[in-house]
């Protein structure tokens, strides 16, 4: 029987050497995790002549940044028509214009770093599960033609097979302009960008407490105590004790992923002859595209349960893929793991600046572009510049309720949104 890797393909080989575990005992600005936001917020502050420090528990590039699918998406998680209830469309259209160039701050750092990650604008399609998805799809394409200026392109359902190689789909959206990249090898170039500049970076260093300590703050690691001016808090579905305030207001959701054995590319091709980023309309999601050298196919989505081993988990989630591609049957699965996205009670991504500590998080399955783009942000905020100007920052960051350590909640949030996505 062919076995299965428990390891991520992304990182098969490591792409990065070790690094040192003593930081320094003082910076102008300390980040805690070196996943796109921290990494990229700093090397802009590094560039704007900052002395700055990172630090991650883990080994660098090794999280949540290097476990995704790759997909540099626009749009918003949440549905537009519920972001313009709950905050206007002068909001709505703001947060989703820094959508758009979330994707552009991406491919401008690709460029600038010379970081070879297969980083293509290939398009994302987002698939309609059932007849009413498709109707709801194409009224979101009508919104965003008419009250955002954005032009998408409808693909029905008598078409999708120029898409998709498959049945159970009753139409897309396509968002051309959306991209793939490669996304440990694009952390690992953020990483060594970071290097060049300047950047201490320091693996294996736990940040145990962050308190005030004159103008600045003063941070307790299991390494020993770094001061400094300003915090970054970039942590993302991995947040935890350190910043009891964030941690009340972001979930931690594992998602997973496999890898399907080596095709011959032409077989990947007729697949998904466009070679798009791709998703579907579930609560519970499918995404899943062609791998950036086009000899396999890569799906994720939630694992069947968290008490289950990832093997387990990674048998539940290939019949997942053959629901999709029935085709793919008889094709075995190389690799399978997992990460931790980082949800909010809006589905939005938020970031600002509480006690000194600046954050930005809670991307909801649009990290890679957004990390980046509010990563950024979060260089600017502490410049106090106009580049740090973002309608993120103006979002009321709600604690959920009944949460201070654990999800209790998620075996719950399972079962209701497994029983929705089967009957609606």
């Amino acid at each position: 029987m062919h076995r299965i890797q428990e390891r991520n393909y992304w990182l098969d080989p490591p792409l990065l050497p070790a690094f040192a575990e003593t930081p320094p005992a003082r910076t102008d600005v300390l980040v805690i995790g070196s996943g796109f936001t921290g990494t990229t917020a700093a090397i802009r502050l590094r560039q704007a002549g900052f002395e700055v420090t990172v630090i991650d528990a883990k080994p660098l590039g090794t999280g949540a940044s290097a476990r995704n699918g790759g997909m540099v998406l626009s749009g918003l998680s949440d549905d537009l028509f519920a972001v313009i209830k709950r905050y206007g469309i002068d909001v709505a259209r703001n947060l989703y214009h820094e959508s758009i160039a979330s994707v552009t701050a991406v491919e401008r750092l690709v460029t600038e770093g010379h970081i070879d990650c297969a980083f293509q604008r290939s398009g994302f399609l987002f698939a309609a599960c059932k007849p009413r998805h498709a109707d709801a799809l194409q009224r979101s394409r009508e919104l965003l033609e008419r009250a955002f200026g954005h032009a998408t392109e409808w693909i029905p359902a008598d078409r999708l097979r120029e898409e998709i190689d498959t049945t159970v789909y009753h139409g897309a959206l396509l968002e051309a302009s959306d991209a793939g990249v490669h996304p440990a090898r694009y952390s690992a170039g953020l990483i060594r960008m970071a290097q060049r500049l300047g950047v201490t970076l320091h693996e294996n260093v736990t940040a145990l407490a962050i308190a005030k300590h004159g103008k600045g703050l003063r941070v307790t690691t299991d390494k020993g105590p770094i001061m400094a001016g300003k915090v970054v808090v970039a942590t993302n579905g991995y947040t935890g004790a350190l910043t009891p305030w964030i941690r009340r207001r972001i979930v931690p959701v594992r998602s997973m992923m496999i890898a399907t054995a080596p095709l011959p590319p032409e077989r990947i091709r007729a697949l998904i002859p466009h070679g798009r980023m791709i998703a579907d309309t579930k609560t519970f999601l499918y995404y899943f595209r062609p791998s950036p050298d086009g000899t396999r196919i890569l799906f994720g989505g939630r694992p069947r349960s968290t008490t289950r081993s990832l093997t387990e988990n990674a048998r539940f989630m290939r019949d997942n893929l053959v629901s999709v591609f029935p085709q793919l049957a008889s094709v075995a699965v190389d690799y399978a793991w997992w990460g931790k996205l980082g949800f909010t009670l809006d589905h939005l991504p938020h970031a600002g600046q509480r006690d000194g500590v600046y954050y930005a998080m809670g991307f909801c399955g649009h990290g890679v572009a957004l990390a980046t783009h509010l990563g950024e942000k979060m260089a600017g905020l502490i410049q106090e510049t106009a580049s740090g100007k973002t309608a993120y920052t103006g979002l009321k960051f709600r604690a959920i309720p009944f949460y201070n350590e654990r999800p209790w909640f998620l075996p719950l949030v399972y079962r209701f949104f497994s029983l929705r996505d089967r009957l609606l």
